[in-house]
């Protein structure tokens, strides 16, 4: 490992136990908390940061950081090669740089959106294998000595160890309640859910929504465009789904053609302008054009609230499908209720 020879036996003893504690730890925000936290008692420095690689998109977002307001950085991503920490990711090795506005790589984008003020900086990568990870980066460090980087150094190779440890596992347990096909919730995740919404909401009063939606006409879309072209437009479908959810609302494939989304907090009218939305995405939206082909896919919405319309799992649902079939039979492409 980088640098050993800078520490003593006892720093050595120590990183090696932090070692062992980050590489036996899975829960990522419990993992992610240790390491910062223990580097900035190691090695004060007025913010630490780590940020990690998204293989989607391949740019550095933060993942957590001490002293700095993740708000203000949240949705910041940065590209490879983009300012220190991209060029470190890029070139996976160490940089310290004693004084920022005589490095060429320096991009003051953070300290705007932040009001930090950056002096100094020193930042590792986080290699597993030959991959690029992710970074740790500490903004003002008090000390940039060999020492200081080593340490660093040998607490970022168990940080990639442990980063990657806890990809595959949250992969692993993905599986268990993702479909395959669209990368939406199964039916397992949603039933597991709805009983701790329909606890919680009977302590604290708290509504949600369904919204049960059935693609409308697909079976021509299989028998005209084959069924490997079916998979594909669901998979696109889903996506519209995906983009018009944010967290903690969800989408699930309830199987073939047909979706539930679920919406915590939301009540009736609100679940009706989010299906309305939906819809609309989905008329103004061309599925298949990476296939050459270009369609049309539209869906028809039921919508029922807890504790508005029922104030159990099976009613609720009963009556969200009820309410998707009334749009079928009266014309398709729309949403509504059954009260």
């Amino acid at each position: 490992m980088y640098g050993e020879q800078h520490l003593s036996r006892r720093e050595l003893r120590s990183c090696m136990d932090l070692g062992k504690a980050l590489t036996s730890e899975l829960d990522s925000n419990k993992l992610f908390a240790t390491i910062l936290g223990k580097l900035s008692d190691m090695i004060p420095a007025d913010i630490w940061s780590l940020l990690l690689l998204d293989r989607d998109t391949n740019r550095l977002r933060f993942k957590l950081s001490v002293d700095l307001k993740m708000e203000a950085v949240k949705d910041i991503s940065i590209k490879i090669g983009q300012g220190i920490a991209g060029q470190v990711a890029l070139s996976q090795k160490p940089m310290v740089v004693e004084d920022v506005k005589t490095s060429k790589y320096f991009d003051d984008q953070i300290d705007r959106l932040s009001g930090t003020i950056t002096q100094s900086v020193m930042c590792v990568p986080l290699v597993f294998g030959t991959r690029t990870v992710g970074v740790i980066e500490a903004i003002n460090p008090y000390k940039t000595t060999k020492k200081a980087l080593s340490l660093l150094m040998f607490v970022a190779d168990y940080a990639a160890i442990a980063v990657e440890n806890t990809r595959q596992y949250q992969y692993i347990q993905s599986l268990a309640i993702k479909d395959n096909l669209t990368g939406l919730f199964n039916t397992r995740y949603l039933y597991q859910t709805l009983g701790e919404l329909f606890n919680s909401g009977k302590k604290s009063g708290a509504p949600f929504a369904l919204i049960f939606m059935d693609l409308d006409n697909f079976k021509k879309v299989v028998d005209t465009h084959g069924h490997l072209n079916g998979s594909q437009a669901i998979q696109e479908v889903a996506g519209t789904i995906r983009d018009s959810l944010m967290e903690p609302a969800f989408g699930v494939s309830y199987g073939g053609d047909e979706f539930v989304v679920v919406l915590p907090g939301y009540d009736k009218r609100m679940a009706i302008a989010k299906a309305e939305e939906i819809r609309t995405l989905m008329n103004k939206t061309i599925y298949l054009s990476i296939k050459g082909i270009s369609i049309n896919v539209s869906a028809s919405f039921g919508v029922a609230a807890y504790p508005e319309d029922a104030t159990n799992i099976t009613r609720l649902l009963s009556i969200a499908d009820k309410a998707m079939f009334n749009i079928k039979d009266k014309g398709k492409n729309a949403v509504g209720t059954m009260f």
